[in-house]
C-alpha cells in the first residue's frame, strides 16, 4: 500500500516538475526535507502525530521551510500533510528520484570493493559503463571485505564480477574439471 501511495504522489510531483522544467530542483528540495526529518526526529514526529491539527502542522512547516523550498514543493507537501501521508515522505522521495533518473537517462549501479575507490577511479568506471550501456551511469561505492580484491559491479540485473574471489572460484572449477 505504501508503495502505491508513494508512486501516486511522486508521479504527481513529477508531472508538475516536468511542466515547470524543475525536476532536479524539486528532487533536491524533497531530499532536503527528508534530511531535515532524519536529523530532527522530533520535528518529523510532530508532523506525523494526530494530536496536532493539520493547520498547525502546515504553519510549522511554513515557518521552517519558508524561502528554502519552491512554492510548488511547499504546496505538494501541504497536500501530503492534508492527506496524512507525511510518514511516506521517504518512499515518495525514492520513487520521485527513480522517475527523474529514468527521465534523465540515468542508471544507478553499485561498485563493491574491499577498500573505498578514489573519486577519479569511480568516475572512470562510470564513464566506461556509460559508454557500454548508452546511459548515464551513477556508481555508488560499497565496501565488501569478503571480496579479497578487485571490483564487482551490480547494474540492474547485470553483475560484472572482476573480483579475485570470482577468479579464484573459476580457477578452482577449472582444476576440478581437470582432476576428474
Amino acid at each position: 500500500m505504501a508503495e502505491l501511495v508513494a508512486r501516486r504522489y511522486s508521479e504527481a510531483l513529477f508531472e508538475v516538475g516536468k511542466e515547470e522544467n524543475k525536476l532536479d530542483e524539486y528532487l533536491e528540495e524533497i531530499k532536503f526535507i527528508g534530511d531535515v526529518c532524519i536529523e530532527y526526529k522530533d520535528f518529523f514526529e510532530l508532523l506525523k502525530t494526530p494530536k496536532i491539527s493539520v493547520s498547525e502542522k502546515k504553519d510549522v512547516f511554513e515557518e521552517t521551510f519558508e524561502g528554502k523550498i519552491s512554492k510548488e514543493v511547499n504546496n505538494f507537501l501541504k497536500i501530503i500533510l492534508d492527506k496524512r501521508r507525511i510518514s511516506n515522505i521517504f518512499e515518495i522521495t525514492k520513487e520521485y528520484e527513480k522517475l527523474v533518473d529514468k527521465h534523465n537517462g540515468v542508471v544507478k549501479a553499485d561498485a563493491y570493493t574491499t577498500t573505498p575507490l578514489e573519486e577519479e577511479t569511480l568516475k572512470l568506471l562510470e564513464e566506461k559503463l556509460s559508454k557500454t550501456t548508452d546511459k548515464q551511469v551513477k556508481l555508488t561505492n560499497k565496501i565488501d571485505e569478503t571480496l579479497i580484491g578487485g571490483v564487482k559491479i551490480i547494474l540492474g540485473d547485470k553483475v560484472i564480477d572482476g573480483t579475485l574471489k570470482k577468479k579464484l572460484t573459476n580457477i578452482e572449477s577449472s582444476l576440478k574439471k581437470l582432476i576428474v
